[in-house]
């Protein structure tokens, strides 16, 4: 029996085609999961972070959440393509935080950290910008509004 494509789709005019074919498709179905398992990936996201914790607690439950959502996030095979840090969450990016080893880590796996220059003259104010591009709200803008999904924590 000769093996067939699976169903594809394709773009053409502005208009979607489904191209369907009857088969057995097992053989690709394993192909599949060996390239699961490969590097990770980076996807158009934008994570946006408002402060030095996650969630309503801003004692040290909530800076743990952060800690461990960062940690999650350099083991997760997918990645997103950027962190916006906004108000007090400019503080994890500045000497002395706990975190930039963290952020330090994501950089490096190609994740780009967006640091708002007006919350780092609020919060921290001097040269104590450790990682991260200081960004404007012209910059930030651009990266949440030509991402394809925007979390915020």
């Amino acid at each position: 029996m000769q093996k067939s494509l699976p169903p594809t789709f394709a773009e053409k005019d502005l208009n979607y085609y489904l191209r369907m074919i009857r088969g057995d498709f097992s053989e690709l179905e394993e192909t599949q999961t060996v390239k699961i398992g490969g590097p990770s990936s980076q996807k158009n996201i934008v994570i946006v972070l408002t402060g030095d914790t996650i969630g309503t607690s801003s004692g040290e439950l909530g800076k743990r959440l952060l800690k461990h959502f960062l940690q999650s996030l350099i083991n997760h095979k997918t990645k997103p393509k950027a962190l916006i840090l906004l108000n007090s969450a400019v503080k994890i990016a500045c000497e002395g935080s706990e975190l930039v080893g963290k952020l330090t880590v994501l950089e490096e796996q190609g994740i780009r950290t967006l640091v708002c220059a007006l919350s780092i003259d609020e919060y921290a104010p001097g040269d104590s910008l450790h990682i991260g591009y200081l960004s404007d709200m012209d910059t930030i803008c651009d990266s949440l509004l030509s991402a394809w999904k925007v979390i915020s924590l």
